[in-house]
């Protein structure tokens, strides 16, 4: 029996390297949101959010968080997602994160409670990963102390227990190239 999670497209970066919004970035004639809403929707989780930013406007059936605190990063997001849901795991990916296949997501969906891919040098790949509800108070403890950093605060979960990390394997570490600079449609 699978249990149940919802999703979350992580979509409010400030683009700064890029230029422009990224999330409306086109890839074959595609916003790239879109591209990544696809491949959530594929996975048919029971709540889907779109974590975004104050001036970002979708058009789109799902939910949309604009974070709770602004310019916090990605912690922020995650923060504003966890609480919007009340789904006991919450499934995030990133909107510059093209090459993500669904198989990979689908793993992670269905593996277990809270789970974050781990490059072979330690690093983690936060927003790509299963964060149980569990995660809520640690996050917003953090972000009341400024502590914005992903890495340690994953660290911090899985030697709480909430997290578990699953090495990235050699042949997987393309699908987390994400799209900094922009270039031809």
């Amino acid at each position: 029996m699978n249990t149940p999670f919802a999703a979350a497209l992580i979509a409010g970066g400030r683009s700064q390297r890029f230029g422009s919004d990224k999330a409306f970035f086109k890839i074959d004639g595609t916003p790239l949101w879109q591209h990544q809403l696809a491949k959530i929707e594929a996975l048919m989780p029971s709540e889907i959010i779109i974590s975004a930013n104050a001036d970002q406007h979708f058009d789109t059936v799902h939910r949309v968080v604009v974070d709770s605190e602004p310019d916090r990063g990605p912690l922020g997001a995650l923060a504003s997602c966890l609480q919007a849901t009340k789904i006991g795991r919450l499934l995030v990916l990133a909107v510059d994160l093209p090459d993500m296949p669904l198989n990979f997501l689908g793993e992670l969906a269905y593996v277990g409670s809270g789970v974050i891919p781990q490059n072979s040098n330690g690093t983690f790949e936060p927003l790509v990963a299963v964060y149980p509800a569990e995660l809520l108070p640690l996050a917003q403890t953090r972000l009341d102390a400024n502590q914005l950093a992903l890495q340690s605060l994953n660290r911090q979960a899985i030697a709480e227990g909430l997290l578990v990390p699953r090495p990235i394997a050699d042949h997987e570490t393309d699908f987390f190239r994400n799209l900094n600079r922009p270039h031809a449609d």
